[in-house]
């Protein structure tokens, strides 16, 4: 990752941030406990993805103790939480045969086929960041961090799975020009038979059978550490800057001392 960071006040900053990392899942990592066990299903299900993830936020960052930066006194320590709004790039793939497969051309939940009234998703999609954090100052120039910053995002296909199966006549029928590509769109998007080639649950991942579950939107959180420097002014009064004198009683230091009279 990397950041611009702006303290406002001892409240409040603002942080606008750039993070790039490769997510990736796989059913068949589960280990079912039982036959029909809610992870069974996941394990039979079999399916897996990797993709690169590029996210570029802003947020706003409450203290809850007074912070600010360059201090080396008692506003060194900053624990804040935060909230704010991102934009981020996925691109979800899988591996077949030892090739490396981009998932969405495929459309392996029938998304964009006439009639299923499912949309094709976009690969840029909003979020919002939500987290905490531990500020420290460890030098007047130098500041360390860390923090949980959690993604809540508007979309179930960071992993091209959200609603149910569709046919292989689906694809076949949308892939008319295109036998090749529908026979691996139907390939990749049922592979129980992989570990089930008798078929003797088949009935599980048949069409219209649910395939994911479109009320729980995907996630992504980043826990990290960060390093910073402090630019500019740093705001800080040092420990032995002295008070000016007051002459003539008024608070006036524009006034010069009276000489005593006889």
């Amino acid at each position: 990752s990397a950041f611009y960071h702006r303290q406002l006040n001892t409240r409040w900053g603002i942080k606008v941030i750039g993070s790039y990392t490769s997510i990736a899942g796989d059913d068949k990592l589960l280990q079912p406990r039982s036959l029909f066990s809610p992870e069974w299903f996941r394990w039979y299900r079999n399916l897996n993805f990797h993709s690169n993830l590029w996210d570029v936020s802003v947020w706003a960052e409450y203290y809850l103790t007074r912070y600010e930066p360059g201090s080396i006194s008692r506003w060194r320590w900053g624990p804040y939480a935060f909230v704010g709004v991102g934009l981020f790039h996925f691109n979800p793939k899988t591996e077949v045969n030892g090739t490396t497969v981009e998932l969405r051309p495929l459309h392996t939940e029938g998304q964009g086929f006439p009639g299923s009234g499912r949309k094709e998703y976009s690969l840029y999609q909003p979020s919002i960041p939500i987290g905490f954090g531990l500020r420290y100052n460890v030098t007047t120039d130098f500041t360390i961090a860390f923090e949980y910053a959690d993604h809540w995002t508007f979309t179930d296909y960071i992993d091209d799975v959200s609603t149910e199966y569709v046919s292989q006549a689906d694809f076949n029928s949308y892939f008319a020009n295109d036998p090749a590509t529908a026979s691996l769109a139907w390939q990749l998007s049922v592979r129980s038979d992989e570990i089930d080639p008798d078929g003797i649950y088949a009935y599980v991942t048949a069409p219209g059978q649910q395939r994911g579950d479109p009320k729980d939107k995907d996630h992504y959180a980043f826990p990290q550490f960060t390093f910073s420097w402090v630019m500019g002014q740093h705001h800080v009064r040092p420990k032995n800057q002295m008070k000016c004198m007051k002459w003539g009683g008024e608070g006036n230091t524009n006034k010069k001392a009276r000489k005593p009279t006889r």
